[in-house]
């Protein structure tokens, strides 16, 4: 069955942090749904393989290599954007890392490689696609925030902190901006099989167990399960949702 309103046929999505996990995942649900995307990070390879899934889907993919912390380098990705394909509808504001480390253990330089990367990097990109948005006055920003934001752990508590800025940011952005016809909501997953993920819950049967207790479906998320909400939030059928944090967690901010 297909509901028009899910359709994004005729958008351009800018996603960061496409070359890999649920950047990838995302640009790919996109493309499914009708759009074609522009794909950022730092790695070109990686851009390059997302780039050729897009392509086999019938859309058309650019890549623009970019830092996200760097403002020159993400408005030269905007500006490529706008030239290729004149707007921007949707921007899946995604790139993030993070170091496993318990605070006292966190170095100044661990502490600036997340709040650079998962804070600045969501505001220089934000700002940069909202200048183009309110230009178009329409838009659909989804941030990257995470079930840390509302349950932290140990050993991710600088992590769950930038993650909360998001969501904060993601709240204050969507009053900004609606008077400009631009939606900004957010989507908070939990565990899910990412390439990092997968190395650190894999590899510790305990640990593994101790995660999977906490989820109450009882299993870890698959990169592809946020396609569904994030094609959502950018469709015409959430027309009146914005300033909203969707969690895909398997219940993990539930229990």
């Amino acid at each position: 069955m297909s509901l028009p309103e899910f359709s994004l046929e005729g958008k351009i999505a800018f996603v960061t942090g496409a070359g890999r996990g649920l950047g990838r995942a995302g640009a790919l649900a996109f493309a499914r749904a009708g759009a074609d995307v522009v794909l950022v990070s730092r790695t070109r390879s990686q851009l390059e393989e997302t780039a050729a899934s897009v392509e086999r889907l019938g859309r058309k993919a650019l890549v623009a290599t970019a830092d996200t912390r760097s403002r020159q380098e993400v408005e030269a990705a905007v500006r490529a954007a706008v030239e290729v394909f004149g707007r921007i509808d949707i921007l899946f504001n995604n790139a993030g890392t993070n170091v496993r480390k318990p605070v006292v253990e966190m170095t100044d330089e661990d502490w600036h490689t997340i709040i650079e990367t998962n804070v600045k990097g969501v505001f220089v990109v934000a700002r940069a696609v909202a200048r183009q948005m309110i230009v178009q006055q329409g838009g659909c920003i989804i941030n990257m925030s995470s079930a840390s934001a509302v349950v932290p752990e140990c050993d991710k508590v600088v992590y769950a902190s930038s993650k909360g800025a998001v969501m904060q940011f993601t709240k204050g952005l969507a009053m900004e901006l609606a008077p400009h016809g631009i939606r900004v909501n957010a989507i908070a997953p939990g565990y899910m099989l990412t390439p990092l993920v997968k190395g650190y819950v894999e590899g510790d049967a305990e640990r593994r167990q101790r995660i999977l207790s906490r989820i109450p479906l009882g299993r870890l998320g698959q990169p592809e399960e946020i396609g569904g909400a994030l094609v959502f939030l950018a469709s015409g059928a959430a027309s009146f949702i914005t300033g909203a944090t969707i969690a895909i967690d398997g219940g993990w901010t539930a229990s």
